[in-house]
């Protein structure tokens, strides 16, 4: 008799993929694989994921005959020990094997991928796989749809009576509007970012892989309700925080990125895609890379100027103050980028198009190599 089996899933990635180098992330359905309570495991140079409670909260039923020691998930059968599987009744043949440790199932990513008929993408330089999409049918009624730069999303009706939404930076933040309008700067449940990889160090949700980056919702990691023994405010941010991850499963990327638009500047090799380049220019001045605002530039030379890459030794590091990104370091010459410290813009059309331009300017840092 068939049993429904807390099932681990084993990531099988590449032939010849070498797991040394380096710890592995893993997202599944927008999950990281951090947060279920069964971690990764490496095992003859794979990637195994013991993820029993994964199949239980994504409603996949994985079904385990111990008689026979099968285990099926959709249209796949394998068995332990055996590398012959069948897929939709068709016979089919793997390099691995399934096994058995410690009471645990394990079995490879093919087996996820089209059992669950997930999609599955594997990042070599950064080392990360990921396994399906966040993207799904939210639990409301879409009201209506919104555009923030590079971001779409829907909205239900009357999202407003407990949202409030930002835009500032080309970053897209969502905040609990009661809460928010208590005191302003709190209720902040997260944003949307861009990240070179997906290893964020708060709870986030993955809703992108795009061409040259991640897009990821990163949570807030601090308490944002004003006062936590009121539970209307408590439970007004619950609300809330619980909304926004509906939303977040109707985000679309309009991925204007890709390779092809890498170029090399002196010390810096980065992504400028074509849609950016109205708003971004870049130059070399005084042995520094420099960044800038186009609108702002033209208005007032030196006006639009947004950081500088600059190779600085150990010392000069150091005694750096202003705000900076490290890149490469290397005690005899370390890559970073500074970000510049501009006065304030009365005129409201400059400095939109500054905030955007910085905006854009930081999708484009996480290209950086």
């Amino acid at each position: 008799m068939k049993k429904l089996l807390g099932l681990a899933l084993a990531l099988v990635m590449i032939p010849g993929l070498a797991f040394a180098a380096g710890p592995i992330t893993l997202h599944i359905n927008g999950i990281d694989a951090r947060d279920y309570k069964e971690q990764p495991v490496v095992r003859d140079n794979r990637l195994f994921l013991p993820v029993r409670s994964v199949t239980e909260a994504m409603g996949v039923k994985a079904d385990w005959d111990g008689k026979s020691k099968t285990v099926t998930v959709g249209d796949v059968e394998m068995v332990v020990g055996e590398k012959d599987y069948v897929v939709h009744g068709e016979k089919m043949t793997m390099d691995v094997a399934p096994f058995i440790e410690k009471n645990r199932t394990y079995v490879p990513l093919r087996f996820l991928a089209e059992g669950m008929k997930l999609p599955v993408t594997w990042d070599g330089k950064n080392r990360a796989a990921v396994v399906g999409e966040y993207k799904s049918a939210p639990n409301f009624t879409r009201s209506k749809t919104v555009t923030y730069g590079n971001v779409t999303f829907s909205l239900p009706k009357d999202w407003e009576k407990q949202l409030t939404i930002t835009y500032d930076f080309n970053q897209v933040t969502f905040y609990d509007k009661m809460n928010h309008e208590v005191q302003d700067g709190l209720g902040r449940i997260g944003e949307i970012v861009p990240m070179a990889k997906p290893d964020s160090p708060v709870p986030a949700i993955l809703l992108a892989k795009g061409n040259c980056f991640y897009t990821l919702f990163t949570f807030s990691s601090d308490v944002q309700v004003v006062d936590t023994g009121n539970q209307k405010l408590c439970d007004s941010y619950t609300k809330s925080n619980q909304l926004v991850r509906e939303i977040l499963k109707t985000v679309e990327i309009n991925d204007v990125f890709n390779e092809a638009d890498r170029v090399k500047i002196g010390p810096v090799s980065m992504v400028i895609p074509e849609a950016y380049k109205d708003a971004i220019g870049v130059k070399e001045s005084g042995g520094k890379v420099v960044l800038f605002e186009k609108t702002n530039e033209q208005a007032k030379k030196g006006m639009g100027i947004i950081g500088s890459f600059q190779v600085v030794t150990q010392k000069e590091l150091e005694k750096i103050k202003e705000n900076y990104r490290l890149y490469r370091y290397n005690k005899d010459g370390s890559l970073i980028f500074i970000w510049a410290d501009v006065p304030g813009r009365r005129d409201p059309v400059l400095k939109k198009a500054y905030e955007e331009g910085v905006g854009k300017a930081g999708d484009i840092l996480q290209t950086v190599e």
